[in-house]
């Protein structure tokens, strides 16, 4: 199928008409073209422009609302979410304390690149010899919170990252939307807890065989799938992990 052109921006397409559509908007969006302060153009000038139905451009408007990257405001357009530490925080984390999400001692993590393990290679998808890139860290947050955390990312889609200032305890999805245009869309996390060994009790200024918290996380990106594993161990002190249901 050829490629269609939004104000002179060619995308190669694959899939459904609007999701085609939706990853020619999304590219647009993650490299910055358009201003978050100014409206999209409407929906008529975009059909126009791709040269495709309106109704194909609403529904791949309504894929990139649910993935959270505009926001569509009755009456006065449609606005592209800014994309920071502080909103993916608020998307993503779990992580309470004094009623406000929890937020790390600004502290730079160290970067490795290496061959993937076994288990990174499972949940990333990865081939066996490929290589990913490695941030380590042990910060801390308000309420003596402490944590010790490794995120693994493929060296491949995201090589050069490991030359980049990354903060521990933040999340590294406005990196990935800002430098490589890949979008964060759902993150599933497996809580559990455990008593902290000889390594971890050193690690975190402990107790060995004190409670802590294992968060095992994978981040999913629309249209690629998994591409970040990340393992944490917290000694929660005051803070809370809470779950909203609805």
């Amino acid at each position: 199928m050829p490629s269609h052109n939004v104000a002179g921006t060619a995308v190669p397409f694959a899939g459904p008409l609007y999701a085609q559509v939706a990853a020619v908007l999304r590219s647009k969006i993650c490299s910055s073209e358009w201003s978050p302060s100014a409206p999209l153009p409407n929906e008529a000038s975009l059909a126009k422009d791709i040269g495709v139905s309106i109704g194909t451009v609403r529904k791949a408007l309504e894929m990139l609302e649910v993935e959270r990257l505009i926001d569509r405001r009755q009456g006065r357009g449609t606005f592209i979410v800014e994309i920071s530490e502080e909103t993916e925080l608020e998307r993503f984390s779990n992580l309470v304390a004094g009623g406000a999400k929890l937020k790390a001692d600004p502290k730079p993590m160290t970067a490795s690149v290496d061959v993937a393990t076994t288990d990174e290679c499972a949940r990333l998808n990865l081939r066996q010899g490929q290589k990913v890139i490695r941030f380590e860290a042990v910060w801390t947050a308000g309420n003596g919170v402490r944590a010790a955390e490794r995120v693994s990312i493929s060296h491949e889609r995201f090589a050069g990252l490991e030359k980049h200032e990354v903060g521990s305890g933040r999340f590294l999805f406005p990196h990935y939307r800002r430098l490589y245009n890949v979008v964060i869309a759902k993150v599933v996390e497996h809580v559990s807890c455990l008593n902290a060994d000889e390594a971890l009790a050193k690690q975190l200024e402990v107790r060995p065989d004190q409670a802590l918290l294992r968060i095992d996380r994978v981040a999913r990106a629309v249209s690629v799938g998994p591409v970040e594993w990340s393992v944490r161990h917290v000694h929660m002190k005051d803070a809370a992990y809470t779950v909203s249901m609805v």
